[in-house]
């Protein structure tokens, strides 16, 4: 039996385009990122990479479904671990559609599943998540990301 999949919902006081921008934009996500670089053409069907701060490739995937400002889906191969890849979806939603609470904000929901049963990528990522999210946050409503590291970071 797999893992049980991770799912995180923030809800950040920006737009769809702006949300868009942060999530793909490499300059902007080593901003809130801890300094790593994750590059692709965001088009389906292409290679997603992710790189530390001193350049070394950390993970790779392929972009599995994108709708600009709305979603994308990619695979997630973390190189440290022999597994096969997981799945991780961002789900871009203006506040005030279906059911959702009203207000000018947008809800970001990053879902993380396909893990294979005992995966240290899933213990790694649960908590890399809230971190991440957590400054990405932070940057987009109020010009500064939090100041963190990952263990073992220069």
């Amino acid at each position: 039996m797999n893992d049980p999949k991770l799912i995180y919902v923030t809800l950040i006081r920006t737009t769809p385009a702006r949300l868009w921008e942060a999530l793909t934009n490499p300059d902007f996500i080593q901003q809130y990122w801890f300094g790593r670089r994750n590059t692709s053409s965001w088009k389906e069907g292409e290679v997603i990479e992710s790189r530390s701060p001193e350049g070394e490739l950390e993970w790779h995937g392929k972009i599995l479904k994108s709708v600009p400002e709305t979603e994308v889906v990619f695979s997630f191969d973390d190189l440290e671990y022999p597994e096969p890849p997981s799945t991780v979806t961002f789900r871009i939603e203006a506040l005030g559609t279906g059911t959702m609470p009203q207000g000018q904000a947008v809800q970001l929901t990053v879902i993380h599943d396909d893990f294979p049963a005992e995966s240290k990528v899933r213990e790694g990522v649960m908590n890399g998540w809230p971190a991440i999210l957590s400054s990405l946050k932070s940057l987009l409503e109020t010009g500064k990301s939090l100041e963190l590291g990952w263990k073992g970071d220069g």
